[in-house]
């Protein structure tokens, strides 16, 4: 795959992709520079020879033909995106990622360009304004977007290579900022987990650590126990059985005696260990365990590594409602290893795809395009999954960055923004609730959840038709299930009338306004809900 560049000129495209390819030791194209030595004229005579439309032509030509090149980093021009086509081409084989400046910012820098044929004349800023406009709803569906107006191009390119070629000793980094005084980094890279290098130690200084996790990751553990113990920590651990189950108070309770009995106090670590119900399990007991104690997450499956692991939300489940008692406890760092997923189990892969499947139908456009490409080139399948490192590493980084994004606009779920994440939960956890959260993984409790959370909007006239149709086929193309367990509707219901969204008695839910946009929607009609479980088989 390529990584093509878009945005609008000025942006810094030809600059960042030529020093960006030297730094990764790939190859540089660049398409007007391609243009310009393919037809002995330059991009300005092109316009006057042939108009905007013949230039388009000869662009889009050239396009497929550098698409074609060995992988490298593509320049691209300022309008490639305006046809469709292109679109489809760039997608197909390149990522994409917008480099984003400001009118104002791009003004500046063009003042005096005498090669841009579209800002000819006065008043160039509100030339660019009026493209920005029009071409800024194609740029944003890119898979990664770099703001550049307070970014020299060494930054950009420091940024950009820390995130395609991630060094494990220099992971990729994702702040976020909760408050003034509050926040912590996502660290992202593969094998993270194996070194735990210096600029995570500097976050955690050793003192005493407590290592929560189960079995089957003892290995892991002990690597980590390793590398802290010879940086001066006292190091314990703890294994608790995996899966839901232990998503408890009694299991909470079980971990609370065994750091009293290791002598914990306010100055231990905990280190969460394993997948979502380890990072949950765990936070709720370094928020509660003497009034509260820091933690780290180390997220080990796909489902906590692009979602569970980052927010701060912990918690521990009751028989009849899912994460009801728990706590807003934000870690000290999150340290994301992509390579722990080339062990995963093939239904836990396809668990975790339900989490991103929801960020890009209810959030990011530009997300669920990539994911409909994914099943069109056969990377993904019914029965399979074909990544590669890169692959791994943009998309838990995209959705990284779109949570961490809304947690801080939203850390409490108080304005309703953050509810946006919950598409899918409202149904998703009444069955895990129906099921005694056995039989059913989380992801695909929430891939059904989102059907017919999609079909209940297309009842209200919320959710356009054809949008609840490619929603069930793009989730079963994902090896997700699309239709209801053999549950009684009325055990459905029951749980749904507990979901924490619920106001006075009523029920709301987050429902689809269209592709990556949702909003959550208050006092949902329970006889329409009712309707729809019926008819997806409850």
């Amino acid at each position: 795959m390529h990584f093509a560049l878009i945005g609008l000129m000025g942006s810094g495209k030809t600059t960042v992709g030529e020093r960006l390819a030297r730094r990764l030791r790939s190859p540089f194209y660049d398409t007007d520079s391609f243009i310009e030595q393919q037809t002995g004229y330059t991009i300005h005579e092109l316009f006057e020879r042939h108009g905007e439309e013949g230039f388009r032509d000869i662009e889009s030509e050239s396009l497929q033909t550098l698409l074609n090149q060995p992988p490298g980093i593509i320049a691209t021009g300022g309008g490639i995106v305006l046809r469709e086509k292109n679109r489809h081409r760039l997608c197909q084989k390149s990522w994409l990622i917008y480099l984003k400046a400001q009118p104002n910012t791009l003004a500046t820098r063009l003042r005096n360009a005498t090669d841009r044929p579209l800002l000819a004349g006065e008043d160039v800023e509100a030339k660019l304004s009026a493209l920005l406009t029009e071409r800024a709803p194609y740029y944003e569906t890119c898979d990664w977007v770099v703001e550049t107006d307070k970014r020299s191009p060494s930054q950009v390119v420091k940024h950009l290579q820390a995130l395609l070629q991630p060094d494990m000793e220099k992971p990729f980094q994702l702040p976020v900022q909760i408050s003034n005084s509050r926040s912590y980094n996502i660290y992202i890279a593969p094998h993270l987990l194996s070194c735990y290098p210096e600029a995570i130690q500097a976050c955690v200084p050793p003192k005493h650590d407590f290592i929560l996790t189960h079995p089957k990751l003892k290995f892991r553990a002990s690597m980590i126990e390793t590398a802290r113990t010879l940086r001066g920590s006292k190091v314990d651990c703890f294994e608790v059985p995996p899966g839901e189950k232990t998503k408890t108070l009694a299991w909470a309770q079980k971990v609370y005696l065994a750091l009293a009995k290791a002598r914990a106090d306010r100055s231990t670590t905990l280190f969460a260990l394993g997948g979502g119900v380890i990072g949950d399990l765990g936070g709720f007991v370094a928020a509660t365990y003497m009034r509260g104690i820091d933690y780290v997450q180390m997220p080990t499956t796909l489902l906590a590594q692009v979602d569970a692991s980052i927010g701060g939300k912990v918690g521990v489940d009751l028989p009849f409602g899912k994460n009801l008692i728990g706590a807003f406890h934000h870690p000290k760092a999150v340290m994301i290893d992509p390579a722990v997923l080339e062990t995963l189990p093939t239904r836990h892969i396809h668990n975790g795809f339900a989490e991103i499947l929801k960020y890009g139908i209810a959030l990011n456009k530009g997300l669920w395009l990539r994911l409909q490409t994914y099943i069109q080139q056969g990377v993904v399948h019914e029965r399979r999954i074909k990544f590669q490192e890169t692959d791994w590493m943009m998309m838990i980084a995209a959705c990284a960055s779109m949570k961490a994004e809304i947690v801080v606009a939203d850390e409490r779920d108080l304005s309703g923004k953050r509810a946006v994440l919950n598409f899918g939960h409202t149904v998703g956890h009444a069955i895990e609730v129906a099921f005694g959260y056995k039989k059913w993984l989380h992801g695909e409790a929430v891939a059904v959840g989102m059907v017919i959370e999609a079909e209940i909007g297309k009842r209200l006239g919320i959710t356009p038709p054809e949008v609840v149709e490619e929603l069930k086929t793009t989730i079963h193309g994902y090896g997700l299930p699309t239709q209801l367990p053999d549950i009684p509707s009325k055990i459905l219901m029951a749980a749904m009338r507990l979901d924490k969204k619920n106001e006075s008695g009523k029920l709301n839910m987050v429902l689809l306004k269209g592709t990556g946009k949702a909003e959550l929607i208050r006092d949902i009609p329970e006889n329409v809900v009712q309707e729809v479980l019926w008819q997806y088989g409850s």
